[in-house]
């Protein structure tokens, strides 16, 4: 039994609007309360809720008396319920209830037992009122409320509703303590008991109501749902995965947040394409080189009396050791101070080679005419000295020409194939095979490649053995081109023994990395120390713009966590599981936008890598970079989400869930 007591609450420059109120409530029964607005209805109600402080007199209840104020809804007893009640209307009707931790059987019990059982599966927003106040209802009685207090529940009802509201109250009074405040008149004929306040005097005055009715025999021939009813709830790692998998929910529901979901993918993938364009000069480079130009090859230069065979380690990188004619053969002038005329050597100074295995070298897969090399004194053409000489250019295959080697005399070279006319990375790449000749970006002159060609490296087999064969306008010298089945072994290859072989033989050896156009290395850096500083802040601002999306989400519909904590979820260990699927969620966007980001990226590198529109590999994908991304973005993120959700931690669930009520 609850027992008011000369109740007095008023509020500043205003009239005391209760005075002297003195009730005796049952455990069970309907209480009607009415009278005008502003007579004090919602005052008691808030007052019983715990939610006001009074100034006079006293509440017992259970046998303990409070005066000021009451504990908050009756330590758990009471349940609030407006003419609108709220649910997490992102789950189901079912699912709603289910929060509580009943098992399926009471829960589809309790929805067939007011009327809901075909409305399990539909969201609270597309029921009508009297359909929510109805699971508000059962949702109080699945709790196991022994108190309900409800302000103007029929209010926005039709009279087919009001009329079904108030037969469900009047049959859930012989169990439990309702008191109802509403203007409507009709609602005396279902009371036990009327409460009916004078507004001005602040007068309560009880009466049983004339016209009660009997309760209604239930519906279902049962009765209701007692808090022993439903399943004790789970416990410990249990209760957090149920939490876990509602909450999920959350993250799949509403057309906004999923407009807004594309939103954000779609600028994590602008973020992610700076972040791949803005790359270290290194990486950069490497990357260049490995994909735009393909670059294959290391240049190794041996002075002294040095033995190739002797000084290169065994390893299975190296596919091909191709010695260079132009850099090794004698060019037989006399170097002394005192000479005032070079008589030139009357054979060929200028020979450039290229291995025999077309996989290592890039430009065998642009032939216009013929085919690679099969064997020894075989040669390709340039377009420009293939247009010189006599005849149709495909014609010219298998036909001869004679160049005068050293040692060798007049050599029948066979020509076996005629290349397309290369772009600047494929004339990079046999700048860096050592081919003298050729030219690329604006000194590009076909005048200049009239004469050239490439031969077989097996050509010069006959040169490996012979002591003779070595460049003397420097001292004795050696050049070979070390093929390698691409640019990362080659570079796994220079970054193993470069520095060995330098620190045992000294000035003797040189094994050099081919290097890129000058125009590339001199601005890259530049523009590195601009865009490098332009993607962390980007990242950082992204990272950021999720925080605040994912809290103005949050705030927008933030009733739903009051809803959880209302089930019976710790509070704390709910916002760390929000806070953990929002970055879950955000890894998710994340990948999608990295999928979006891989396909942009790479067709336009392989659209730059046709078409040379830039010296160097536009987009590319530095681990290091990216694990910096991830750390900065979900940083970010994480930090706004903390900042966000502590905010909540302030009060507890029943002072969230009446600020979003507005009910003060």
């Amino acid at each position: 039994m609850m027992i008011i007591t000369r109740l007095r609450k008023s509020y500043p420059g205003q009239p005391p609007t209760l005075r002297d109120v003195d009730l005796r409530l049952a455990d069970t029964g309907f209480y009607l309360l009415l009278g005008e607005s502003g007579s004090g209805k919602t005052t008691l109600l808030n007052i019983l809720a715990g939610m006001l402080t009074f100034e006079e007199g006293s509440v017992a209840w259970q046998g303990e008396a409070f005066d000021r104020q009451l504990p908050e809804m009756l330590r758990g007893e009471a349940e609030y319920i407006t003419q609108e009640p709220f649910f997490a209307d992102f789950l189901s009707t079912f699912d709603n209830l289910k929060l509580l931790g009943a098992s399926d059987e009471v829960t589809a019990g309790i929805l067939s037992r007011f009327g809901l059982a075909e409305k399990k599966d539909q969201l609270p927003t597309t029921l009508s009122g009297g359909e929510r106040q109805r699971l508000a209802l059962a949702r109080a009685l699945l709790k196991g409320r022994k108190i309900l207090l409800l302000d103007e529940p029929t209010a926005a009802l039709d009279d087919g509703n009001k009329r079904k509201i108030f037969e469900l109250l009047k049959d859930l009074s012989g169990e439990i303590l309702i008191l109802c405040a509403t203007h409507d008149p009709d609602a005396e004929a279902y009371a036990d008991t009327v409460l009916r306040f004078d507004k001005g005097a602040g007068r309560v005055t009880s009466c049983p109501s004339p016209d009660a009715a009997e309760p209604a025999a239930p519906s279902s021939g049962g009765s209701f749902a007692s808090p022993s009813a439903a399943s004790a709830p789970a416990a410990g790692r249990e209760r957090d995965r149920i939490a876990y998998y509602y909450l999920k929910k959350w993250f799949r529901s509403g057309r906004r947040e999923k407009f807004s979901r594309f939103c954000f993918i779609f600028f994590l993938t602008l973020v992610l394409c700076l972040v791949c364009l803005a790359d270290t000069p290194s990486h950069k480079s490497d990357v260049t080189m490995a994909n735009l130009y393909h670059l294959n090859m290391l240049k190794l230069t041996l002075h002294g009396e040095l033995d190739v065979k002797t000084v290169l380690p065994e390893d299975a990188r190296l596919r091909a050791l191709v010695l260079s004619y132009s850099g090794s053969c004698p060019d037989g002038i006399d170097h002394s101070p005192d000479v005032i005329m070079y008589e030139t050597p009357d054979y060929e100074l200028t020979f450039h080679v290229l291995p025999d295995d077309p996989s290592l070298c890039r430009i065998s897969g642009q032939l216009r005419y013929g085919s690679w090399f099969t064997g020894p004194d075989q040669i390709i053409l340039s377009p420009a000295m293939a247009e010189r000489l006599p005849g149709r250019p495909e014609k010219l295959i298998g036909s001869t020409i004679n160049r005068k080697l050293y040692k060798r005399g007049n050599v029948k070279l066979t020509i076996v194939g005629i290349t397309e006319d290369l772009n600047d990375a494929a004339r990079v790449y046999l700048d860096a095979a050592g081919v003298s000749q050729i030219d690329y970006g604006k000194n590009v002159d076909p005048e200049n490649e009239r004469d050239l060609y490439y031969a077989s490296a097996s050509t010069l087999d006959c040169y490996r053995e012979d002591e003779s064969f070595y460049s003397d306008s420097g001292g004795w010298q050696q050049v070979y081109y070390l093929y390698f089945r691409d640019f990362a072994a080659m570079d796994s290859y220079y970054r193993d023994f470069a520095g060995k072989l330098s620190e045992k033989y000294g000035s003797s050896l040189r094994l050099e990395k081919a290097g890129l156009p000058i125009n590339y290395e001199l601005r890259w850096p530049l523009i590195s120390r601009i865009l490098l500083p332009s993607a962390a802040l980007a990242t950082l601002l992204t990272g950021l713009f999720y925080g605040v999306l994912r809290r103005t989400e949050f705030l927008y519909g933030s009733r739903f966590a009051a809803v959880f904590e209302y089930a019976g979820f710790e509070k704390k260990k709910l916002l760390r599981q929000l806070t953990g699927l929002s970055l879950l969620e955000l890894a998710k966007q994340l990948l999608a936008a990295a999928a979006l980001t891989a396909v942009l990226t790479v067709t336009v590198n392989l659209i730059n890598r046709r078409n040379f529109l830039l010296p160097l590999e536009i987009f590319s994908y530095n681990p290091w970079l990216t694990a910096v991304f991830i750390f900065l973005l979900f940083g970010m993120a994480w930090l706004v989400l903390h900042v966000t959700f502590r905010r909540f931690r302030s009060g507890n669930w029943y002072e969230l869930l009446m600020a979003a009520r507005d009910l003060l």
